[in-house]
């Protein structure tokens, strides 16, 4: 039983990490929504419909370098990323189980570290993940009285890189990259009732007709061996 346990835990985590590798939100245009622009979004998505009770987790996010320099990053000026409640009173968002080292770095970013730059540094053209979410962890819709198709929440994804320069100069006055996800409300699916099918009464069992005559002939003949005994002691 403990091994079969363990099997299950086992393709959950992989059918898990599947799905955090292949899922990716579908990018629209920022001027779709005056959202965007309201929270200075450089990047923007379709997040889909919520509805309460939802969960956002497996989330991660790409440091992509589209330049033809090199790129560097610093841990302290980054911030992790974050929800804003876009439907104050009727939407409440909250991070289960907690804010708590909610967000980690990835591995593969710790390998860009260059130690003598004290920064991770990206190459032009190239992609990392850099930061996800620990597995587990996840926004979730406690509260949602939107009406359908209204905006919810908009989960933004700050980055901030510098530029290096041939001269190994590095710029100082590089502006916050934002990331935003927009998500809509949606309604909660409620599945029907499972169909009761009634297993037909089963009558009770009755001995077919010849039985039944044979029956009453062994009654017959014991009654009839009765009396001859009664006979005989008389």
């Amino acid at each position: 039983m403990e091994t079969k346990k363990i099997l299950i835990s086992f393709l959950w985590i992989t059918l898990l990490g599947i799905f955090q590798i292949t899922w990716a939100y579908e990018e629209i245009d920022c001027t779709s929504n005056p959202i965007f622009s309201a929270n200075t979004c450089n990047q923007c998505f379709n997040g889909e419909a919520k509805a309460e009770g939802d969960n956002i987790g497996l989330m991660s996010d790409d440091w992509i370098n589209d330049s033809n320099l090199k790129q560097i990053i610093y841990k302290e000026e980054q911030k992790f990323p974050y929800m804003v409640n876009l439907s104050e009173g009727l939407v409440s968002w909250s991070q289960t189980p907690s804010t708590e080292n909610f967000w980690e770095y990835t591995q593969e970013f710790e390998d860009k570290l260059d130690a003598k730059e004290e920064g991770y540094v990206l190459a032009p053209q190239e992609k990392v993940t850099w930061l996800k979410s620990k597995l587990g962890y996840a926004f979730s819709l406690d509260k949602n009285q939107a009406v359908t198709g209204d905006p919810v929440g908009l989960l933004i994804y700050p980055i901030k890189p510098h530029n290096i320069m041939e001269s190994w100069e590095i710029t100082v006055e590089d502006t916050e990259h934002k990331e935003c996800v927009l998500f809509t409300s949606g309604k909660k699916e409620v599945s029907a009732p499972p169909v009761v099918v009634e297993k037909p009464k089963q009558l009770p069992k009755t001995w077919p007709e010849e039985m039944f005559i044979v029956a009453l002939f062994a009654i017959a003949l014991l009654a009839g061996l009765g009396i001859s005994k009664i006979t005989k002691k008389v």
